[in-house]
């Protein structure tokens, strides 16, 4: 009765733990202004991808005598290592080729002395590929359905050599914010801001077009595992269906 009471404890635990982590959003932080910034991370944990981190200053120190010779020590024992493992990687391939090669001839060996083959097969696979296709592009629709998007500043100021080319690429760039506000809205599940920072202005003294952005996207993991589900379960429908025909 205790054996079970703890089994019982350690499964709600697991359970828990994974409703939890589940819970958790993937997320992506987008900034433009001097310089592009992406941060991006999942949960509480966020880091900084763009741009990355500077490089150490050099330090005199850092290349004394002992200190060149130990890095050329370990440059050879990494070059060694590199090399070992390279071979091993490619004798690991030549003889998986090898075990291909030779399977591939015995399906072939066994394809020819088939009298009856299957002409089945052909419609099968075709019905796979279509029900495929279908299924991806049904659940590219939820995952964005189920992507929360959120614009809080969206400011483009279009420049450029000449008064022409800015009245053409200003039209050209409101048309595509508007797209752009639009789709996120319809397909995403956009952020509700009383007060937006969008706009599209043509400057026909500035030389070049300046974009002020700040987005951020964020998806929970529970939206992969319903995907997960639902693959699952559009795989075993389309056995059955093929089973039955």
């Amino acid at each position: 009765m205790i054996v079970l009471r703890i089994l019982l404890y350690i499964l709600l635990g697991i359970v828990l733990l994974l409703a939890l982590i589940f819970s958790l959003r993937i997320k992506v932080y987008i900034r433009l202004e001097d310089e592009l910034r992406v941060r991006a991370g999942l949960g509480p944990v966020v880091l900084t991808v763009v741009p990355s981190k500077p490089k150490k200053p050099l330090d005199e120190k850092d290349f004394t005598y002992k200190k060149h010779q130990k890095r050329l020590e370990n440059d050879r024992a990494a070059a060694k290592k590199k090399a070992e493992k390279q071979a091993a990687k490619k004798a690991k391939k030549d003889e998986q080729a090898a075990a291909k090669k030779k399977a591939r001839k015995l399906a072939e060996e066994a394809e020819a002395a088939s009298k009856n083959p299957d002409e089945s097969k052909a419609s099968d696979k075709l019905e796979t590929i279509l029900s495929l296709v279908g299924f991806g592009v049904g659940e590219l629709g939820k995952l964005a359905s189920w992507l929360h998007t959120d614009i809080k500043r969206l400011d483009i100021t279009v420049g450029g050599s000449d008064a022409a080319s800015i009245a053409l690429n200003y039209g050209k760039i409101s048309a595509a914010a508007a797209i752009l506000i639009e789709l996120l809205d319809h397909k995403t599940a956009l952020k509700n801001r009383p007060r937006r920072e969008v706009a599209v202005r043509a400057d026909f003294l500035a030389e070049k077009t300046v974009f002020k952005v700040d987005m951020s996207f964020k998806l929970r993991l529970v939206s992969f595992l319903r995907i997960a589900l639902h693959a699952l379960v559009w795989f075993i429908r389309l056995k059955i269906s093929q089973a039955r025909a």
